[in-house]
């Protein structure tokens, strides 16, 4: 199966992606020296910043690209005008790139994939224009929403209007319309273009790898703190279905807090989640295989103790993970005499794998 087509430079998005640094950065100096900074400047580009940022991960991400949630039109719209903003292409090109790179992770199929080296997952792979032979197959439901075709059609004059003529005009009701075009254009766009970027980079490079051993993508609390919460990548790609990606009270997400509000004041629904006891299954098995990787130098007569207990205790997990999925059913089916049969279960399996799980802790302490 061929992938692409032979890939042949996108000279747009190379000189785009040159250009908008410059502009950022030295230009944005030279301008601020001779003219002054103002508080105004700095939370225009923040502000912005947070509004395009949220389009992209809770509407260009979350929404349109997994489906997590269902939001009301006028949130849709939203979306689509600031995320226009962000200079990261269409909806559909954005969500059927991100659904191929989920479908064929670290793959040649996987339009970003790390396995290619760091920069190229960042920012090369942009440089090409590298069209799935697919086409939009994989986004077909998303080819009927007339939001989305709408967007598909006005992207680019939505990024020029809105993306730097908003800026702009902001700008120029405090007095200086170039400040607000250099601070809320192009340090905004370079910002989260490069904040972006990194989820595929440094996100599937550094951090942990909390909930699937195996793949490259990784827990990154610095990548969250940019991107509005998309750093914790592991459990995004271990559960991509779940509106959140920081699942703990304390991760920094404010898109999972953006889509509670929604759902909360009534323009969000059906937020999917991940159980408890599925999330915290994928986790213990990471650190079964964390403490099987580490027991190289382990002496024979301990290793077998410690191998022993581990499978007593991933049967002990599995039957744990059985007896909930029986209990949710039954719930699920109205079967009252069932759900409590199956909730004793379930109880009683947790328990054993707590205890199971204490005594490989209690092992794994030998291990000297």
């Amino acid at each position: 199966m061929t992938h692409t087509t032979s890939p042949r430079k996108d000279w747009v998005n190379i000189i785009f992606l040159a250009v908008t640094p410059l502009m950022a950065g030295p230009v944005l100096v030279t301008y601020s020296i001779y003219n002054g900074v103002s508080l105004w400047m700095p939370m225009l580009f923040l502000i912005l910043y947070s509004l395009v940022g949220l389009s992209i991960c809770a509407g260009y991400h979350r929404y349109f690209s997994h489906k997590s949630y269902e939001c009301h039109p006028i949130v849709q719209v939203f979306y689509a005008v600031f995320g226009a903003m962000a200079a990261q292409n269409t909806i559909l090109r954005w969500s059927s790139e991100h659904r191929r790179h989920h479908a064929h992770t670290e793959s040649d199929w996987d339009p970003y994939s790390i396995s290619r080296g760091f920069w190229w997952a960042h920012i090369v792979w942009i440089f090409y224009d590298t069209v799935s032979v697919e086409g939009y197959s994989n986004v077909r439901d998303l080819q009927k929403n007339p939001i989305i075709q709408f967007q598909e059609r006005w992207c680019k004059v939505l990024l020029i209007v809105v993306g730097f003529g908003l800026p702009t005009a902001i700008g120029a009701l405090f007095g200086d319309p170039i400040a607000g075009l250099l601070w809320g254009g192009f340090l905004r766009i370079v910002f989260v273009h490069h904040s972006t970027f990194f989820v595929n980079s440094l996100a599937h490079t550094f951090g942990s790898r909390a909930y699937d051993a195996d793949a490259t993508a990784r827990d990154n609390w610095f990548v969250a703190l940019l991107t509005l919460g998309e750093g914790y990548h592991s459990f995004h790609h271990r559960f991509p279905s779940d509106f959140r990606n920081g699942v703990r009270w304390y991760h920094w997400d404010p898109s999972k807090w953006f889509i509670g509000f929604l759902s909360f004041v009534g323009l969000a629904s059906k937020l999917r989640t991940m159980s408890k006891p599925v999330i915290e299954h994928a986790r213990m098995h990471v650190m079964i295989k964390q403490i099987e990787e580490k027991m190289q130098n382990t002496n024979p007569t301990l290793e077998s103790r410690i191998r022993a207990q581990i499978l007593r205790v991933r049967e002990a997990l599995d039957k744990e993970l059985i007896a909930w999925n029986a209990m949710t059913k039954a719930r699920r089916d109205g079967l009252s005499d069932a759900w409590k049969e199956a909730r004793a279960t379930y109880h009683d399996s947790l328990k054993q794998a707590q205890l199971e799980w204490r005594s490989l802790m209690e092992c794994k302490q030998l291990d000297v």
